[in-house]
């Protein structure tokens, strides 16, 4: 770490110096943060270009109830990662000292696309549709991203022969996905992943998935729409009701 810091530091200063960066303390930053904020805010970062060779692009959100991924490759879209925040779930750090040169984080899982995927398996929750009598991907092209208000995302894709767009609303608690369009379009969501991943569903119920993870119960909630677990494949499914898919995610009444 040293020699890293050794070439970043001369590298800050220069900038402080042109009045691009405000160097500070933590202290200061969090200060900063506490008067200017009453509640930690939503956040979101937003890739449109990837590197050359490649075609991704990705939308994260974040807010104090969940944070969520979203991942364009190939046409196609799915959700990489959805994790639920909670204060009341305890780091085993709290009370126990560290023993190893590891340390273990952990958020309340919905969604993870990294522990439960292996070589050839990736897990997400994709977006599909029923053609013909056949599940098919869902494919579009350049998603539109803006931030109409604070705290809120707007995202429309454009679905490729469709003359129709996936339309998602994302605030702080919750998300909501339609698809507007001329013709109605027979679309679902499917979460698989990995054979023999841990998962933490613990009953998949038509309005309501409950789960246990690290000893902590919690509850995603399907306000508009259902859940279902069509096969063995497929982790759980959600259908939207009348077009529209709303999940809460803020584990609030």
């Amino acid at each position: 770490m040293s020699k890293g810091f050794q070439i970043q530091l001369p590298l800050i200063a220069k900038l402080r110096d042109e009045k691009k960066v405000k160097v500070e303390t933590l202290a200061a930053s969090g200060q900063w943060f506490k008067d200017n904020y009453k509640v930690t805010p939503a956040t979101s970062v937003t890739i449109n270009t990837d590197l050359s060779g490649s075609n991704r692009k990705t939308v994260w959100f974040n807010s104090r109830f969940y944070r969520v991924n979203l991942l364009w490759e190939n046409g196609s879209l799915n959700f990489r990662d959805i994790h639920l925040f909670n204060e009341e779930f305890p780091s085993v750090y709290t009370k126990d000292k560290a023993t190893s040169n590891e340390c273990s984080f952990f958020t309340l899982p919905f969604v993870d696309g990294y522990i439960w995927s292996k070589p050839g398996t990736i897990a997400g929750m994709r977006f599909k549709a029923l053609e013909n009598g056949k599940e098919v991907l869902l494919e579009g092209g350049d998603p539109v991203i803006e931030s109409p208000t604070t705290g809120k995302l707007h995202i429309a894709w454009p679905l490729k022969n469709k003359a129709a767009s996936l339309v998602m609303d994302i605030d702080e608690r919750q998300m909501t996905l339609s698809v507007k369009g001329s013709k109605p379009i027979n679309w679902f969501l499917d979460m698989t992943a990995a054979e023999n991943a841990v998962l933490p569903f613990k009953a998949i119920n038509a309005n309501k998935i409950d789960c246990q993870f690290e000893g902590m119960n919690y509850s995603i909630t399907a306000i508009k729409g259902t859940f279902s677990k069509p096969d063995n494949k497929t982790v759980f499914r959600i259908k939207p009701s009348k077009n529209i898919v709303q999940v809460d995610f803020s584990g609030k009444k």
